[in-house]
């Protein structure tokens, strides 16, 4: 088997360890979190924003010394962080400090250990079937939703949200690490998929010599390239909409006359469109052109709102909501193997460290006036017909990225 897919096993893994025990479960500590430290829910609320945001400043350093150092090596430091980062929450009584570790500590092992990490290495090992691996990965945050947040959940309920914060710190960490010494970060000469001289995969980290990395082009060539900002601007705007329209479903729902079980339940739509979606591209992603799969899946977004224009029941709401899991799940995937198509690779931590943070600024402006036009208009019409606008704008960009 080619070692490739042993690479994609072990990201789908960090997917889910790091996603689901952070984005995943971080609704799980907001009432014991509350409760125990006195706080209002929008107040620790703000600990969500603040890792976005740590993220987004920290991330291009991240890709950077990707691209200048072993990938190992940065994950093993940062594997180590997040059980640190973790063990300082548990025992924090002070919101300053506690702010200071999600921004400065946590944020950036997030990234190291995993979700930057992850695809620069999957760029590495895959050429001809590079769209199926991302998705398979991605599968990984999906699973750690299933699986790894309804296991902090009991650990909360048994133990109380310090305890499984220290349990969620050292598991994970002994993971990570583990995987940090079972995989190799780049193929051999002549093994990466699709030479003429592949040779299979050997189990000894250490057997092969490594394909030597080329120098990564400077910060300031790449912000100076057009496909950057084409793709980066067309792809962040996308799933801003995405994120923005998914997070007023619940809302709008209970807003339209359903309950907020039934409004919960729109979530799961979402998550299981999403899971099938994942399962349903990796077989047929890699025989798209990546630009026309991500102009149809920005198309979605402008069907969806077309759709809460003209109507909000029940059925319609449903309907939205596993088109916005199909979306959502698709985008990000098909966005990585392009980025890894039309970049360096000695570069692509970089690029990708510098989407990043394009990613989480337009999305904290979608997100917040998703929020402002509601709060003006008393609905969310305009949102909708402002987002349609844009989402024929993503189109086109990302069309023209065809094209140049």
């Amino acid at each position: 088997m080619y070692y490739g897919w042993r690479v994609v096993f072990f990201t789908a893994v960090i997917f889910g360890l790091v996603v689901g025990s952070t984005y995943s479960a971080f609704g799980l500590f907001v009432l014991p979190v509350a409760a125990d430290l006195n706080l209002s829910r929008a107040e620790v609320n703000t600990a969500l924003i603040l890792l976005n945001a740590g993220s987004a400043m920290l991330a291009p350093v991240v890709g950077r010394l990707l691209d200048r150092l072993p990938a190992r090596r940065i994950m093993f430091a940062c594997a180590l962080l997040f059980g640190l980062s973790l063990g300082i929450l548990s025992i924090s009584t002070s919101i300053w400090l506690s702010a200071a570790v999600i921004v400065c500590m946590l944020s950036v092992a997030l990234q190291g250990a995993g979700t930057l990490t992850t695809t620069v290495l999957l760029a590495r090992w895959f050429t001809i079937h590079r769209a199926r691996a991302m998705l398979l990965s991605a599968m990984g945050s999906s699973l750690g939703g299933i699986v790894i947040a309804p296991t902090i959940g009991w650990l909360i309920e048994k133990e109380g949200w310090r305890s499984a914060l220290q349990v969620m710190g050292v598991v994970i960490t002994v993971t990570l690490l583990v995987i940090t010494f079972a995989i190799r970060e780049r193929p051999a000469p002549g093994e990466l998929e699709g030479s003429p001289a592949q040779e299979p995969a050997r189990a000894d980290n250490q057997a092969l010599p490594v394909l030597a990395q080329a120098a990564p082009q400077k910060v300031s060539s790449i912000l100076k390239m057009k496909q950057f900002w084409i793709i980066g601007i067309s792809t962040s705007t996308a799933l801003a909409i995405v994120q923005a329209i998914t997070i007023s479903m619940v809302p709008l729902a209970v807003q339209s006359g359903m309950s907020p079980m039934q409004a919960a339940s729109l979530i799961s739509v979402t998550g299981t469109a999403a899971l099938a979606t994942k399962i349903v591209l990796a077989i047929v992603a890699d025989r798209l052109e990546r630009v026309h799969l991500l102009a149809g899946l920005f198309a979605l977004g402008i069907a969806v709102n077309l759709l809460l224009l003209l109507a909000t029941g029940q059925a319609v709401l449903f309907g939205c909501a596993a088109i916005l899991g199909i979306a959502s799940s698709a985008i990000s995937p098909t966005f990585y193997a392009l980025l890894a198509d039309r970049f360096d690779l000695a570069s692509f931590g970089t690029v990708r460290g510098l989407m990043a943070t394009m990613i989480a600024v337009v999305g904290a402006v979608s997100m917040r006036a998703s929020g402002e036009v509601y709060d003006r208009f008393g609905n969310y019409d305009y949102l909708f017909g402002g987002f349609m606008v844009l989402g024929l704008l993503t189109v086109g960009l990302i069309l023209l990225a065809g094209r140049t």
